[in-house]
């Protein structure tokens, strides 16, 4: 096979592989469903013609078999009344609605027979459908069924292929670090509290103070005015 050929092959295999993917079964079922339907109809409009034909024919038959007894009597009449002549003629007309009563019967039992053969036809055409319309509904259910479970299947094989998975263990390291650092400012909070405690314990009492004042003042004072004298008397030696 040449170059051109096996691209002519592999373009076909392409087209037909994607047209396959295009069509929808319940689509083309449809589809199938109405052109039997048509097909239906018409072979109705069909066989009324022929079953038409029929009727027609049947009362053709009657109507021969009528005007043939009626000539079949009127022989007779002519024969009582002794003219031949006019016996004669209504014997021919008799005979020629013999001829066309029997031609007619063969004309019904061939049409008769089409008819018949119509008939069950139709039936059968009938019944087609129906089979048709009933695995239509089914194949439905079913086709939908299937596209329900590829798309179940579809979300199921990302989560197993993990395109659409969630890293656990990523996302714990992250909620580990978040805990730590609060645990940590947690910790500052506590060593500054401690501190600030410690830092109470070295700032001077206001009121205590104060009290050393009062009970102390005039020794203090008195310590100050000697310290002043001795100083003095140094500059009066000098």
């Amino acid at each position: 096979m040449g170059v051109m050929g096996r691209i002519s092959n592999m373009f076909r295999a392409k087209v037909n592989s994607t047209l396959d993917e295009m069509e929808n079964p319940i689509e083309l079922l449809d589809q199938k469903v109405r052109d039997m339907e048509k097909s239906l109809n018409d072979a109705k409009v069909s066989s009324a013609q022929i079953l038409g034909n029929v009727h027609e024919i049947e009362k053709k038959i009657e109507k021969a078999k009528l005007e043939a007894q009626d000539f079949d009597n009127k022989v007779k009449l002519a024969l009582q009344a002794g003219n031949e002549d006019l016996a004669k003629r209504a014997l021919a007309k008799k005979l020629e609605a013999d001829q066309r009563y029997e031609s007619l019967q063969k004309s019904y039992a061939d049409a008769n027979a089409k008819a018949s053969a119509i008939k069950t036809k139709l039936r059968e055409l009938e019944a087609e459908i129906e089979k048709t319309r009933n695995y239509r509904d089914e194949a439905s259910a079913r086709y939908k069924n299937a596209e329900a479970a590829k798309q179940v299947n579809e979300v199921l094989a990302n989560v197993d292929a993990g395109t659409n998975k969630i890293n656990i263990d990523d996302i714990e390291r992250k909620i580990q670090r978040k805990e730590a650092l609060a645990e940590g400012l947690a910790d500052l909070q506590t060593d500054n509290s401690l501190d600030k405690e410690f830092e109470k314990l070295d700032e001077i009492n206001l009121d205590a103070e104060l009290a050393k004042y009062k009970s102390g003042g005039t020794s203090a004072s008195s310590s100050t005015n000697s310290s002043l004298d001795a100083e003095l008397e140094k500059y009066k030696q000098n």
